[in-house]
């Protein structure tokens, strides 16, 4: 869909989006040196660019009640007015049954798990410069045996919401990073497995879950395309797969709009 041009030349990338989305705002910085966006009750930050333009990267609730939202851009001490609109969309819901083991934690697991919630919202709450080049690809290249946003429905009493992509993958497929940036997590979580977290800058995190093995350290700086870690089933899983999650300002978003974005 094409861009929405406002006043001050700021680019609305697309104007219309599903819950769980992410869409693009931009423009140019002009003489100014910062800027932000307000939406849906939260504050975004714009980050420069090394082609002096403004941009951000923002988030659309899973949960979000299809209607058009105020978007507005705050730039010095101007204020320019917009709108975005988030449509309806059916989310699938799927019934599952499993060891009662893997539906109701331990007393242990639980704190293992709560402590490991804590420690992965930590990582959300930083807001590094942009460190992705153009636009983000897939981590392989294989079908999607769960789309984001499904219902899940364990054992006929607990329900989840799934906010990620999981990926089919033999054992040991090698995994590639949606784009640069620098690993800031490499740890074996209770729910992931071995799971890998890049910093793509501008708030933007990418999860790989259930690998294998590592092929990357936390504080390595890597590349688009570069293979991070294999497959796995490392974790809460039933069979080997990669479960990719992007957070975006600790907002779980759907990886498959980041993957359209034109950037």
């Amino acid at each position: 869909m094409p861009a929405h041009v406002l006043a001050f030349h700021v680019m609305v990338t697309p104007e219309t989006v599903s819950p769980g989305d992410i869409f693009l705002l931009q423009t140019a910085a002009g003489p100014y040196t910062s800027a932000s966006a307000e939406f849906m009750g939260k504050t975004i930050k714009l980050h420069r660019t090394e082609n002096n333009r403004l941009l951000a990267f923002v988030p659309v609730d899973v949960n979000t009640t299809p209607s058009k939202y105020n978007l507005l851009v705050n730039v010095g001490e101007d204020t320019f007015p917009s709108t975005v609109t988030v449509q309806s969309k059916e989310f699938e819901t799927i019934h599952l049954t499993l060891p009662e083991g893997k539906v109701t934690l331990s007393p242990e697991n639980q704190k293992r798990a709560a402590d490991e919630a804590e420690l992965l919202n930590n990582i959300w709450k930083l807001n590094n410069d942009k460190k992705w080049n153009g636009g983000f690809s897939k981590p392989l290249s294989t079908e999607i045996s769960t789309e984001f946003g499904v219902k899940r429905i364990m054992n006929k009493k607990k329900t989840s919401v799934h906010r990620g992509m999981d990926f089919r993958g033999k054992e040991g497929t090698p995994v590639k990073s949606l784009n640069a940036g620098t690993v800031v997590l490499n740890k074996d979580l209770f729910y992931g497995g071995n799971t890998l977290i890049i910093d793509h800058g501008m708030g933007l995190y990418a999860v790989y879950m259930h690998l294998s093995e590592f092929r990357a350290a936390k504080g390595d700086k890597v590349a688009k395309g570069q293979t991070v870690g294999l497959v796995g089933m490392s974790g809460r899983a039933t069979g080997p797969h990669l479960h990719l999650s992007v957070k975006l300002n600790g907002v779980s978003v759907n990886p498959e709009s980041l993957f359209k974005l034109e950037l």
